[in-house]
């Protein structure tokens, strides 16, 4: 199978499982949840979910044991997006291509459709019967230190704060970025080694891949912020007041991509027959233009 088409089935079956988390039954909860569902089925590319499945196969878990992690990881993902949106953050006006969640709803009702996303991610995962007791703490665990001061939140605060200082330089853009976009990567891949019993040596390695792969993605983001347009990206450009295209230039930009695609690759070299697609995704990313 080709990686688009199973990109394509990932995003089908986690839309599938996303609609069946949330009762839609209450008149007056209606407007919130229509915020949620305004990010949440935006058309993302369901790259985080699908990297748990992933890492999931490698190890032999059956596809039924991995959608509610799955939906989890896109729920903490769809509420930073929305949170980020935020004009007390990043203050964005356009968002996959349409206008950011608090500019339709309002920035309360945004906020709130984050905060909702965030809680029912640990809910999902902890009221998920096929797992055992063990398996779902440990998940639900990780769900909340890649969503909170250890992950994209403490990246997002000194993003905030770097804007207003001066000298901010790679140091600075290694730790925001490791911790606003690779911690979720990460996540996800300690997710699918949870389920599939990984040893600490085949966990490390996806971890690696993972680290290396989230940071590719933001230097490869970086670079299509100076190079692309809001409307061929489908979100606002040039915000950052630093980024590492502003601070090395697009040729060395891009190298750092090749760098830490490769190394994410070569992190994987322990799964030799069982790869594949981790390997693809790690080339499909190097290669996006969106």
């Amino acid at each position: 199978m080709k990686l688009q088409t199973y990109l394509t089935r990932v995003r089908e079956d986690v839309n599938a499982g996303l609609i069946k988390y949330f009762d839609r039954g209450e008149p007056l909860l209606s407007m919130l949840q229509e915020s949620i569902d305004y990010t949440l089925y935006s058309g993302g590319k369901r790259v985080r979910p699908a990297f748990v499945f992933m890492v999931g196969s490698i190890f032999g878990v059956p596809k039924k044991e991995l959608l509610s992690s799955a939906c989890a990881v896109e729920m903490i993902h769809t509420a930073s997006l929305i949170m980020d949106d935020l004009p007390i953050m990043d203050n964005s006006t356009l968002r996959r291509g349409k206008a950011t969640n608090h500019q339709v709803y309002g920035q309360a009702t945004a906020l709130l459709a984050g905060i909702a996303l965030l809680c029912k991610a640990s809910h999902v995962v902890l009221e998920d019967e096929t797992l055992p007791h063990k398996k779902r703490s440990a998940i639900a665990a990780q769900l909340a230190r890649a969503a909170g001061i250890d992950g994209m939140a403490g990246g997002q605060f000194i993003d905030l704060i770097s804007k207003f200082q001066e000298g901010v330089g790679y140091e600075t853009l290694k730790f925001i970025h490791t911790k606003k976009t690779a911690s979720l990567f990460i996540t996800a891949g300690r997710i699918g080694a949870i389920l599939g019993n990984a040893g600490p040596k085949d966990t490390s390695a996806i971890v690696s891949y993972a680290e290396h792969l989230g940071y590719a993605f933001q230097i490869l983001d970086d670079l299509l912020d100076i190079q692309g347009t809001g409307k061929e990206l489908g979100k606002d450009t040039r915000k950052d007041k630093i980024n590492f295209s502003t601070l090395f230039g697009p040729g060395k930009a891009r190298a750092m991509v090749k760098k830490e695609t490769g190394a994410a690759i070569r992190a994987i070299n322990r799964f030799s027959g069982r790869n594949t697609r981790l390997v693809e995704l790690a080339e499909f990313l190097l290669n996006r233009h969106s």
